[in-house]
């Protein structure tokens, strides 16, 4: 993720049309920085055993945190509010996050992240979950060519 992401995200452009999903180029930017960010971080208490869904989320990373499109209800009023002023601006803190989860990690090798979606995960588990998770939306837009679903 150090080096491939911010030279791909050069090739974002404001109109880049997504292959499926609702989100717009800048929507993508900010979900990925947001999500990495969320990874340094413990919000909540531990809940203990983990909730059905916290296993399900293990689950799915122990099996390689491949993600599929699951079309939804949703219209494009249900994307959250953008937080930075451009695209150009959302991109950098792509870079930002990416620096912060790696320097956060190498700084507190055995931090967990917590919250109440994810429960309770390393530096592997995270890793490999936002490597996916932004190769996913690389491809929705374009940016590689292969994601693992369509190989």
């Amino acid at each position: 993720m150090t080096k491939e992401v911010m030279e791909l995200l050069k090739n974002l452009k404001p109109d880049t049309q997504q292959a499926f999903g609702l989100m717009t180029a800048q929507h993508m930017a900010e979900h990925l920085s947001l999500t990495l960010k969320n990874c340094v971080k413990r919000v909540g208490e531990v809940e203990n055993p983990p909730t059905k869904g916290q296993l399900g989320f293990q689950r799915f990373i122990e099996k390689g945190a491949i993600l599929q499109y699951r079309p939804s209800d949703k219209t494009k009023a249900d994307l959250p509010e953008l937080k930075y002023k451009n695209l150009e601006k959302a991109i950098e803190q792509v870079g930002v996050a990416i620096d912060r989860f790696y320097n956060h990690f190498e700084a507190y090798p055995d931090f967990k992240c917590y919250n109440k979606f994810f429960g309770e995960l390393g530096f592997d588990q995270l890793e490999l979950f936002n490597y996916n998770h932004y190769r996913y939306h690389l491809w929705q837009f374009g940016l590689i060519e292969k994601y693992p679903d369509n190989a």
